[in-house]
C-alpha cells in the first residue's frame, strides 16, 4: 500500500476548505477501511472518499455503498447526518485530519491515517462516541467513552525548523534514516530534499560540512515551499502507475509523468489505474530480520537498507510505519505473556494488512522476520 504522506495531507486539507459551511448529507462505509461522505454546498454536491492510511480526497468517482449500512455507519449517521462543516484541519503536521461539525451539538470526525488507520467520532469535549477500531497504546486509548487524545509526535515540524536546529539533529546514521527519526516529514520527501541539495545519500549525517548543512536546509525549504504551490505528479513505468508526489521528484527524472491541477484529481486518477500487484521489488521479496530488544537500532538498519537500490528503497520507505507498528504490537503482546501463536492470531485480527508481511516471530531469539 502506498500510504499518504503528512505533507500530502497538508495540501489535501487546503483543498477540503471548500467544504466549510457545507452540510453532510450522506455517510457510507463502502468497503473495508473505505468511506464516502457527501456534502451539499452552495456549489452543489461534493463527494469525499477515504481509504484509511491511503487517501482522503474530493472524488468524481462514486463507489456504490452496500444496501445495508454497517452498525458503525448507522451510529455515526445518528449524530452527524445533516451537520454543517465548521472547519477541516490537520493536527499539526501529523497524519490526522479533523472535520469539526455542528448540529444541535458540536462534533469532531477524526481521520487517523497512520498505523492501522481509524475513523473516530468525538463530541466537543473530546469524549469518544464511536471508533471504527478499538485501539490502545501506552499513552492513549481509542474506544467509546474514553477521552480522545491526539497522538504525540516527538519529531520536529519542518515548517518550524531552522538551520541551527537541523545541524544539532544530525547523528552517525545515514542521511535519510537520521533525518526521518527527527523531522516530521515523510522519508521520500526527506530524500528529495537531499537530492536537491546534491548530497550523497550513503553519507553519514554528522559528516556533513557547514556548506552541506546549509545546502540541505535550502533543500528542505525548497521541498516545503511546494505545499503552497503543488504540482501533483504521477510516475508511469511501462504503462503502469508506480508512484506519485506533490511535485516532480529528482529520482524519477526521465520517466513518463502526468501532472494535475489538484492532489484530489491526482488521487482519483492514480487509484483508478494503480494496482498493488504492480508493486515489485526486483522480482524478489525483501527479507528483513528485526530485533525486538534493539528496536531503534533495528529500525535504523531497516531504513539503511534503502541504499541497496531504488526499488528496494521505495519498498522500505513505503512500509516503515507498518514495520514500526508491527514491532510495537509484538513487544506489547510479549509483555502480556502471549505466545507466538496468540500474537500472530491477534495480529491477523487487529492488523490484517501488517500481518501479511510477517513471515515468522521467534520470541526466544527476540526476532520478527518480514517479507516485503
Amino acid at each position: 500500500m502506498r500510504e499518504i504522506a503528512n505533507i500530502e495531507l497538508f495540501c489535501i486539507c487546503k483543498e477540503l476548505q471548500v467544504l466549510v459551511g457545507a452540510r453532510l448529507t450522506k455517510l457510507y462505509e463502502v468497503g473495508r477501511d473505505e468511506f464516502r461522505l457527501r456534502f451539499h454546498s452552495q456549489q452543489g454536491d461534493i463527494d469525499v472518499f477515504c481509504k484509511l492510511r491511503e487517501r482522503l480526497n474530493i472524488t468524481q468517482y462514486i463507489k456504490e455503498a452496500p444496501q445495508k449500512p454497517s452498525t458503525f455507519i448507522m451510529a455515526l449517521r445518528k449524530y452527524i447526518e445533516g451537520a454543517h462543516v465548521k472547519s477541516v484541519m490537520q493536527y499539526g503536521l501529523d497524519r490526522v485530519v479533523v472535520f469539526e461539525l455542528e448540529k444541535e451539538n458540536g462534533f469532531m470526525l477524526i481521520f487517523e491515517m497512520f498505523s492501522n488507520g481509524n475513523l473516530i467520532l468525538a463530541d466537543k469535549q473530546c469524549s469518544i462516541l464511536h471508533a471504527y477500531r478499538n485501539e490502545e497504546w501506552k499513552d492513549r486509548k481509542v474506544r467509546r467513552g474514553e477521552k480522545y487524545i491526539f497522538p504525540k509526535s516527538e519529531r520536529i515540524d519542518p515548517l518550524e525548523l531552522n538551520e541551527a536546529q537541523l545541524k544539532g539533529l544530525l547523528d552517525s546514521k545515514k542521511l535519510v534514516p537520521s533525518l526521518s527519526i527527527k523531522i516530521n516529514l515523510g522519508p521520500a520527501y526527506l530524500e528529495e530534499a537531499c537530492r536537491r541539495a546534491k548530497l550523497d545519500l550513503g553519507k553519514s549525517a554528522d559528516s556533513l560540512t557547514e556548506k552541506e548543512v546549509e545546502e540541505l536546509f535550502a533543500g528542505l525549504i525548497e521541498v516545503m515551499e511546494y505545499v503552497n504551490k503543488p504540482e501533483p505528479t504521477i510516475y508511469i513505468r511501462e504503462g503502469a502507475y508506480i508512484d506519485y508526489s506533490l511535485f516532480p521528484f529528482k529520482k524519477y527524472e526521465g520517466m513518463e509523468m502526468l501532472q494535475f491541477k489538484s492532489l484530489s484529481e491526482l488521487l482519483d486518477e492514480f487509484y483508478l489505474h494503480y494496482s498493488e500487484k504492480e508493486e515489485k521489488v526486483d522480482g524478489r521479496k525483501l527479507r528483513i530480520e528485526l530485533k525486538l530488544k534493539e528496536q531503534e537500532k533495528s529500525l535504523n538498519e531497516f531504513k539503511g537498507k534503502a541504499k541497496e537500490g531504488k526499488e528496494i528503497g521505495d519498498a522500505i520507505y513505503g512500509n516503515f510505519d507498518r514495520v514500526e507498528a508491527i514491532l510495537n504490537f509484538v513487544k506489547k503482546m510479549r509483555k502480556l505473556k502471549k505466545s507466538q501463536e496468540e500474537i500472530m492470531r491477534e495480529l491477523e485480527e487487529k492488523m490484517p494488512g501488517e500481518a501479511k508481511l510477517v513471515e515468522s516471530i521467534d520470541l526466544k531469539k527476540g526476532e520478527v522476520i518480514l517479507e516485503l
